[in-house]
């Protein structure tokens, strides 16, 4: 499926259950709806991130490992496996064990159901009109920024204005750096070219 037939498909179901805020405060609302058990495990396996599987009866259930500390990760992952279950991979397979580099949150994987299931992530959490409203908005307000439709972040004074956006956004959306600076390249809201240090994320 191509990325215009996915993020149709994301937005439809936001249409029908997110009213306002962001989909990470209604996780437990959508999976209840959609018939959708959720656990949280315990697993020996230090990759293992999350999973989506059907059993016999018909009844599907998303895990997540419970080792996962970061916030934005576990709702990139919830977003990724419940991808899996509205994109309908379901159908071709049973069971979806998803390992820590399966769920990307910057970049594209080769495996073609992988990428389908963490484009629809990154579709859901950060829709095109918000995200991109909400980042203009910011952008517009800073003084020092000198394009007010784009930023490109380097190691310089683009970099404190990036800050204020990031701090944002990432609180809006539930969501990590990461998986946020990779939205908005997609929508050529931004361009990254900055060397990372302890002080900078």
């Amino acid at each position: 499926m191509g990325n215009r037939g996915i993020e149709q498909i994301a937005n439809d179901i936001l249409t029908k259950y997110v009213k306002r805020g962001g989909v990470h405060k209604v996780f437990n609302e959508i999976m209840e709806a959609e018939g959708i058990k959720f656990r949280e495990m315990n697993s020996l396996n230090a990759d293992f991130v999350g999973a989506l599987t059907k059993y016999s009866n018909g009844q599907s259930y998303i895990m997540l490992n419970r080792s996962i500390d970061n916030d934005g990760r576990k709702h990139f992952t919830i977003a990724h496996e419940l991808g899996h279950f509205f994109l309908s991979h379901q159908l071709t397979q049973n069971s979806f064990y998803c390992l820590n580099d399966e769920i990307i949150e910057e970049g594209v994987w080769k495996n073609p159901i992988e990428q389908e299931a963490n484009y629809f992530a990154s579709c859901f959490l950060m829709p095109e009109h918000k995200v991109k409203n909400a980042f203009l908005a910011i952008l517009s307000r800073s003084r020092k920024a000198k394009a007010k439709d784009f930023l490109h972040v380097q190691n310089n004074w683009t970099f404190g204005i990036w800050c204020g956006i990031r701090d944002d956004l990432m609180k809006r959306y539930g969501v990590s750096e990461a998986a946020l600076r990779y939205r908005l390249q997609q929508l050529n809201l931004a361009r990254f070219e900055f060397v990372s240090n302890k002080n900078t994320v």
